[in-house]
């Protein structure tokens, strides 16, 4: 009964994701470009309304963090499951910074992708190529990495 409360929990929350995700427009890739473009302040063209989506998710989750903080385990499951790096290393940057390349080129993240499956819109098959493609590559580099560690408490 467990298992089919926290399966319940998590299609119900992935489903609220993904209309957030469609009703705030976060899977229009040319409203994130427009978002991201700081570029286009002076011109008029910067389109700060995604700001919007961020503030109250910031509030939401940091609501839900102290929540967290203050619970045994979830409702749902034996206990948190945080992330076991607490490392700040090259890998770590690297990948963050391909992250935020891509993001940037393609107007669109992997969650809004998934979203998009939906809709099938125009090339979309070639992100999500990419995005596999470069997620395998990324298994494939196992935990090696930089030697160069910052430690985060």
């Amino acid at each position: 009964m467990a298992r089919l409360s926290y399966l319940a929990t998590a299609g119900v929350s992935g489903a609220l994701f993904g209309a957030g995700l469609y009703v705030s427009q976060m899977v229009d890739p040319l409203k994130v470009l427009r978002f991201i473009d700081f570029g286009a302040i002076p011109s008029g063209g910067w389109d700060p309304s995604l700001a919007f989506v961020i503030g109250p998710a910031i509030l939401v989750m940091f609501i839900a963090v102290q929540i967290g903080k203050r619970r045994q385990a979830p409702v749902f499951d034996t206990s948190f499951h945080e992330p076991q790096a607490k490392t700040i290393d090259a890998r770590l940057i690297g990948g963050a910074a391909l992250f935020g390349i891509g993001w940037g080129m393609a107007g669109i993240c992997p969650g809004p992708a998934l979203s998009l499956i939906a809709f099938l819109p125009d090339n979309l098959w070639i992100f999500l190529v990419a995005m596999f493609a470069g997620s395998f590559a990324g298994s494939l580099l196992g935990t090696s990495g930089s030697k160069t560690t910052v430690t985060v408490q």
